[in-house]
């Protein structure tokens, strides 16, 4: 069972909703229970499921009702494994201790910064009855031993995969079509980022950047897919510094794979991250990355497909940004690379294959 807080727009869903639709059927049954509510992943991942559940879970630290009726559907289809993910260590530690469940695995798919004590404690103590702790990233797994304390006995990286099917470049026709459906011009340079506009992205930076930029590039637009607790500051913020124009809110988009390949550069500015989906995504449509170098960035991105930056440097992001955009020649070079490169090392099936080993590992006691 995929026991995770919510199926919303974000890598960690995206990610388990990967697991449900690939796992492999003769070895595996996968269930899905949210603990919260649904969300724009809820019905697909559902469809390819045993069953699934919305639990509906109340505020506060602990939901016993909620808990309750966890336990009678453990019970009822005798899962095996628990699979849960972050926000969901505890619960899932407590069902191993009520003997409805034989094992438990754990993903973690990144912290926030700064960390809350509140959480480091509680994927501290459930990690006492977690089978396998794992991180998407080597800095995160290293984060996990040596901040959360979890033992290193347990611990294991997996990094994420992407479906090269469904997010790949598209050609020069289909591109042009693209932009003219979004009202974008075909010479317009289109940076791009998609995620929760969330404090954690550090959207703040992407817009303070762009001032600078769209003076110097004046066919420069910015593109921010998503939505998220900080949206109106950040369209207010564009207002105020009057780059309506040029900085472009979309909303959420489910299927980021049909506006994603329109992107010259896909830019990361978060302050934390474990393996950015949304990195792996633009990779596998072809698009040079500009990101901070903090988290799993640092295991994705190099000068041979994109440009890393330390976090807190937003004068060198939009340096390298700017001298980046217009390097042609350079952008075409890392956009093979990029897809080339996740074929090599990131592909869903690598992601799905590793996860399939650790369930058996952990149902045959290693």
């Amino acid at each position: 069972m995929y026991l995770v807080l919510d199926m919303d727009l974000g890598g960690l869903q995206r990610v388990v909703n990967l697991l449900i639709r690939k796992i492999d059927r003769e070895q595996f049954m996968p269930y899905l229970c949210c603990l919260d509510r649904g969300g724009i992943y809820y019905e697909s991942a559902a469809a390819a499921t045993s069953s699934s559940y919305k639990l509906m879970k109340h505020p506060g630290p602990f939901d016993y009702v909620m808990f309750r009726k966890l336990l009678n559907i453990l019970k009822e289809n005798r899962i095996d494994i628990i699979h849960s993910h972050n926000g969901c260590s505890m619960y899932a530690a407590l069902a191993k201790g009520s003997c409805c469940v034989k094992k438990v695995i754990h993903t973690d798919h990144g912290r926030l910064v700064p960390d809350k004590r509140t959480a480091i404690w509680e994927d501290r103590i459930s990690s006492v009855m977690i089978d396998r702790f794992v991180g998407v990233s080597g800095e995160l797994t290293r984060y996990l031993s040596e901040i959360v304390k979890v033992r290193t006995s347990i611990l294991t990286t997996i990094v994420n995969g992407v479906d090269t099917d469904k997010f790949m470049p598209m050609s020069d026709r289909e591109r042009r079509e693209r932009k003219q459906e979004l009202g974008l011009k075909k010479n317009e340079k289109i940076i791009g980022t998609v995620c929760r506009l969330d404090p954690i992205k550090n959207l703040n930076m992407l817009i303070d950047i762009a001032v600078p930029l769209v003076k110097s590039i004046p066919d420069c637009k910015v593109l921010i897919v998503g939505d998220g607790p900080e949206e109106a500051a950040l369209k207010n913020k564009v207002n105020h510094l009057n780059l309506s124009s040029s900085v472009i809110f979309t909303g959420r988009i489910a299927n980021v794979e049909k506006i994603m390949p329109v992107f010259d550069v896909y830019v990361n500015t978060s302050l934390s991250e474990g393996t950015s989906m949304t990195i792996l995504e633009a990779m596998a449509c072809g698009i040079p990355v500009v990101a901070t170098a903090v988290g799993g960035n640092v295991e994705l991105v190099n000068r041979t497909n994109g440009i890393l930056v330390p976090a807190g440097r937003d004068d060198m992001f939009q340096s390298e940004l700017k001298e980046l955009l217009l390097r042609q020649d350079e952008l075409e070079i890392m956009a093979k690379e990029n897809r080339d490169k996740v074929e090599r090392q990131f592909s869903i099936d690598r992601m799905v294959g590793d996860y399939e080993s650790l369930y058996r590992k952990v149902m045959n006691g290693r």
